[in-house]
């Protein structure tokens, strides 16, 4: 979470460095924007990530963009904000019609909510999904290496990577009610590919059974390591938002027995 955290830090520092040089200190208003400065270290960025997202992509074998039904879904959520705006902009104006603009500017209403909706919509659609491809393919490098520095001589590899809660701070109350996502890797150490199932019983921090989930029958390649998916996850997600279960409280270890079979 520290990964995807930063990267939407970094790219919010620009506007907020817009936002924050557009008020006068005196009136505390809106002054004259100075957009030029964060507007080339927006532009930056931007160049930045799609150079580092074309180069992760191809590497990895991973789509440049999130799957269509997240982008509908970042469409859907910006466009309702944007009619929720608009219309209760039309509605003040009618009951304030002929208003001064100290009281009631429409104008600078449309301008905020499409500026505001714009925003929405980079951010759950660019900004987002990289920080996600980024922190996934971390993961995949980190269970690559603990796959082979464990070399336990079995056939196939469990790796737990991580039980983590997709929430900016964990301490707050709306973060409480949050599930842990849980995030296992699978390695085919054969040399031939096979079909495998895996049965994960995941334990908290006294050792206590948390939950028993069954993969579902994947396969794999010679060499392969895939994230170890269930019925929890979703097929709808792009590979890099998915995880392989969910508890509600933190998976700190874990027992699991697999079954293997050659692939058809």
């Amino acid at each position: 979470m520290f990964t995807i955290t930063f990267v939407i830090f970094l790219f919010f520092i620009p506007i907020a460095w817009f936002i924050w040089t557009s008020v006068s200190n005196k009136t505390g208003k809106i002054d004259k924007p100075k957009w030029k400065v964060p507007l080339a270290i927006l532009l930056a960025l931007l160049l930045g990530s799609i150079a580092v997202n074309y180069y992760l992509s191809d590497i990895y074998q991973l789509a440049f963009f999130q799957n269509g039904f997240e982008s509908t879904v970042a469409l859907i959520i910006a466009g309702a904000l944007l009619v929720m705006m608009l219309f209760v902009n039309v509605i003040v104006s009618f009951f304030f019609k002929g208003a001064p603009k100290s009281v009631h500017n429409p104008k600078a209403v449309w301008i905020v909510g499409g500026v505001l909706c714009t925003t929405i919509l980079f951010f759950t659609m660019w900004v987002y999904p990289f920080a996600e491809k980024v922190s996934y393919i971390q993961k995949v490098e980190k269970a690559l290496d603990v796959a082979e520095q464990r070399q336990d001589g079995e056939e196939i590899t469990v790796v737990f990577m991580s039980s983590e809660k997709n929430c900016m701070r964990t301490n707050t109350s709306n973060c409480r009610s949050v599930s842990y996502k849980n995030t296992f890797f699978l390695k085919n150490n054969l040399d031939v590919p096979k079909e495998v199932q895996v049965q994960i019983r995941a334990l908290d921090v006294n050792e206590k059974e948390l939950e028993v989930v069954e993969s579902d029958i994947m396969t794999l390649a010679a060499g392969e390591l895939k994230l170890l998916e269930t019925e929890e996850s979703s097929d709808e997600s792009s590979i890099w938002s998915r995880h392989s279960f969910e508890t509600d409280v933190r998976t700190h270890s874990y027992e699991s027995i697999y079954r293997y079979r050659d692939a058809e």
